[in-house]
């Protein structure tokens, strides 16, 4: 797991876990090997007690973010030197045992303690419930050992049968491996949670990826690709009844504007008739550029002769604020056609509709002595020159 998981507590934990791997060893060896060996006792005590520092600074990283300093470390100085003097207070390993597991207890106590903020913080976690569940039992086993072992003789009154005595390593055992399947839960809810930030960041960052696919830069309105996904959405829902109207807008001076102005000015005219076109839909409704300097609009659920009414309004709104919106005296006119569809599947007979209106809207335009070449496009320092000419 830690090949794969970085993680301050992950390396405490596994430091801890090999100190009482290193400690029930050594204590085999003082059992069986060289039995009353007072070298592999102290070496056990000692690794009991690394097994419950480590431990500890795992679970305040977990809960606090805080790692531990050489300070912390310290520790380890008066726990050797307990565990170093401990073998030669008693002959009899029992009652060296009663001080361990008073140590003992008081350090799974602590792990709980320095744990509780990130219980509290992460209450639906089924690996921190495990682990205080395990902590808190091994913390009153090792507490009960203490009478339990003092009581072996009859001391304070009491027997504890030694059929007992033999089956308190076997609770320690337990209760230890039922903290180590706590740690691993934990550990892999920390796993699964950095499995769905990233998740969730590639999730967004696939949003905003689409939304640059489907969006013209210039207006922010949507661009073809986004028209064409619309289209190709299973025509088995509820799109083949959606009805409506598509509008054709073309700009009528749009190169003369880049002419005289540049092309600044015309990317700003280009864009004052997308604000313009949104001023006069819907929130449902769909702009997209259609081309250099034509525009597409879907607008659901309206009829015709309301849609024509709406883009015949585009015009005087480009001429009340073009030259504000484009900070240039720039006039930009456009032509639009409407049809009407009665669903996503008529659309493309319905933009071709739109399309001739369009067109036989710019041919009435022109008719009328306004066409392109001839609208006033002229820059502000050349008015005076042209107006003395005339």
């Amino acid at each position: 797991m830690r090949g794969s998981i970085k993680s301050a507590s992950l390396t405490l934990w596994t430091n801890a876990w090999a100190s009482l791997s290193f400690a029930l060893i050594v204590l085999f060896v003082g059992f069986n090997v060289v039995p009353g060996n007072k070298l592999f006792y102290a070496l056990y005590f000692f690794g009991e007690y690394s097994f419950g520092l480590m431990f500890v600074g795992g679970c305040r990283f977990l809960a606090s973010n805080v790692n531990m300093t050489r300070r912390s470390y310290s520790m380890l100085i008066p726990a050797a030197i307990i565990a170093a003097a401990l073998p030669f207070l008693s002959n009899d390993f029992n009652n060296l045992f009663m001080v361990q597991a008073t140590i003992m207890a008081a350090l799974f106590a602590t792990s709980f303690i320095v744990l509780f903020p990130a219980i509290k913080r992460e209450t639906s976690s089924p690996g921190l419930r495990v682990m205080a569940a395990a902590l808190i039992l091994l913390s009153l086993d090792f507490l009960h050992d203490v009478p339990v072992f003092g009581a072996r003789n009859g001391l304070w009154g009491l027997t504890v049968p030694a059929a007992y005595l033999q089956y308190t390593s076997i609770f320690d055992l337990l209760l230890e491996i039922l903290l180590g399947f706590g740690t691993m839960m934990v550990l892999l809810e920390g796993v699964r949670r950095e499995f769905e930030a990233a998740n969730l960041k590639l999730t967004q960052t696939h949003h905003k990826l689409e939304l640059m696919a489907s969006m013209d830069p210039l207006t922010e309105a949507l661009n073809r690709h986004a028209f064409h996904s619309l289209l190709s959405r299973d025509q088995t829902g509820n799109e083949s009844g959606t009805d409506g109207c598509v509008a054709v807008i073309d700009i009528d001076n749009l190169k003369p504007i880049n002419d005289h102005f540049g092309h600044g000015v015309g990317d700003k005219a280009i864009r004052a008739v997308a604000r313009a076109t949104r001023s006069l839909i819907r929130a449902d409704d769909m702009v997209f550029r259609w081309g250099g300097d034509e525009f597409l609009v879907l607008m659901f659920k309206l009829r015709e002769q309301e849609a024509s009414r709406r883009m015949s309004s585009l015009n005087d709104i480009l001429l009340e604020n073009g030259e504000r919106w484009t900070g240039s005296r720039a006039t930009i006119s456009v032509s639009a056609g409407v049809s009407g569809f009665d669903s996503l599947k008529d659309l493309a007979e319905a933009i071709e509709r739109a399309d001739r209106a369009m067109y036989e809207s710019r041919q009435r335009f022109r008719q009328a002595g306004l066409a392109k070449d001839m609208v006033p496009l002229v820059p502000r320092n050349l008015n005076i020159q042209v107006n003395a000419s005339m």
